[in-house]
């Protein structure tokens, strides 16, 4: 019973029942008509043809024509049968062609210029008889035989019910084909607006038709762009004023750990600076192998310095909010190769195989700029970290149907349980000889976390079997 219900709900079931309700008020209908109705109107039509036939040949002796002529095609297209008589011969009759004719027992009387019809059932059949006689005086007796009318409507009602059998079962197979064919617009319609209330607007309508339902994807189009469009606007509007709310405190605890860091981490470029540059001011260096290596040196700490400023002012501007987000929809996927292949060249260098580049789109919400930091911080520390001969793998995975998580591992050591908890500070090296030695400032992943809080994003690192993975989430 649930399939027969869940299939009259349907579409399909629905023309079926339909078809099934139509065809059978038709069967109904003809079964009235050929019991009640059809016998009737048969013998008012051959009635109707007796009298014309009476009219065409009374009208051929008035004008005095060949009355053959008229009668001849009667009785060769209806097989009727005809006697025209006057008083005293046989003017024209059919019986050397059907026989003896039916003659009436008792001919009624009659007036010039009228006639009568009679019906007279025989083993054989029904028989009109029109009995007639012209204003001239010549009789006509037309006779039709119209055979055994029951039995044909009887005949006729068997076979109505095999074509009504027929006829049911096409009407099962062509609505199954209506429904396919109009239910497949619907069923994409319907996902369409299940993702629309998901807030999910990537979904499009691709239907070329010109039907309402055409019209109505394309409606749904046009309201899911405006609709994507007005929640990229919302998100980025409910993130100025959270951070508006929260921007004077920020920028106060900024300006203080901003100064404080600064001159700590500024002691020791500064001094290596002052002293090679006291070196060459003295002479010290007398060798030009030694002058230029002095040089050296004040060129990589300065880069440094020029580098460590760069991201204190970037680090500043987040946490202080002042930092101006542009929330849109952007492939993740898309940015992630595009990072990959401008460090293909790095990755070469250590010996380290490319990781392989994800293969189909990932849309999420988010400052497109800003999350492209975030992934060339995380591959730049998986490369600094990875173990000699080692890998480097990277993994976008749905996490909570509404969220991708974005991870980064590289095999190598551990990183301290005491340091995890430390290592989003700025200026927070867990290895403090092997950051210098690379040029590492301290504050790329506190760029990471300012990035990240931001965003309202989750974020976090854990110490696996063989390595250590990175990892954030961004909304679908």
């Amino acid at each position: 019973m649930t399939v027969l219900n869940r299939f009259f709900r349907s579409v399909a079931g629905k023309v079926f029942a339909v078809l099934l309700l139509c065809l059978s008020a038709l069967l109904l209908l003809n079964l009235l008509f050929n019991n009640f109705a059809f016998l009737h109107v048969y013998e008012n039509e051959q009635t109707a043809l007796l009298t014309t036939a009476y009219r065409d040949t009374a009208a051929a002796i008035a004008k005095r024509q060949d009355i053959v002529a008229v009668l001849e095609p009667y009785h060769t297209e209806h097989n009727m049968t005809a006697t025209v008589l006057s008083a005293h011969q046989v003017l024209y009759t059919t019986e050397r062609l059907t026989g003896p004719l039916i003659m009436m027992e008792q001919p009624p009387a009659i007036a010039a210029g009228t006639y009568t019809v009679t019906s007279r059932s025989q083993a054989n059949g029904t028989t009109l008889t029109l009995y007639g006689k012209t204003p001239e005086g010549i009789y006509v007796m037309l006779q039709l035989p119209l055979g055994n009318m029951r039995d044909t409507i009887a005949v006729a009602n068997r076979s109505l019910w095999w074509i009504t059998a027929v006829l049911l079962a096409v009407s099962l197979v062509l609505a199954l084909f209506v429904a396919r064919v109009f239910t497949r617009p619907i069923r994409r319609l319907s996902g369409m607006a299940t993702q629309m209330a998901r807030l999910d607007f990537s979904a499009r309508y691709t239907g070329n038709g010109q039907d309402e339902l055409a019209d109505l994807g394309r409606s749904l189009n046009t309201v899911s762009e405006t609709m994507e469009q007005s929640l990229s606007e919302l998100k980025t509007a409910n993130l100025r004023l959270q951070q508006d709310m929260e921007q004077t405190a920020r920028q106060n605890e900024a300006h203080a750990r901003f100064i404080r860091n600064v001159s700590h981490e500024l002691k020791t470029p500064i001094a290596l600076i002052q002293t090679y540059a006291e070196g060459l001011h003295e002479n010290i260096a007398a060798d030009p192998a030694d002058r230029a290596y002095y040089c050296t040196v004040i060129e990589d700490e300065a880069q440094k310095l020029s580098q460590l400023l760069m991201k204190l002012n970037t680090l500043m501007q987040l946490e202080s909010g002042s930092e101006e987000l542009t929330i849109e929809r952007f492939d993740l996927a898309a940015l992630i190769t595009r990072v990959l292949q401008r460090y293909a060249p790095l990755f070469a260098q250590r010996a380290v195989a490319l990781p392989s580049l994800p293969s189909e789109p990932c849309f999420v919400w988010g400052d497109a700029l800003l999350i492209e930091q975030v992934v060339t911080n995380y591959l730049t520390n998986a490369l600094h970290h990875v173990s000699e001969n080692g890998r480097i793998e990277v993994l976008l995975q749905v996490s909570n149907g509404n969220a991708v998580r974005l991870s980064v591992f590289n095999t190598g050591e551990a990183i301290p349980e005491d340091d995890l908890p430390h290592i989003w500070e700025s200026f927070y090296k867990v290895d403090k000889a092997r950051t210098r030695a690379y040029g590492g400032t301290g504050i790329g992943l506190s760029v990471v976390a300012a990035i990240l809080n931001v965003h309202n994003a989750p974020y976090g690192v854990r110490n696996l079997t063989d390595g250590v993975e990175f990892y954030m989430e961004l909304q679908l």
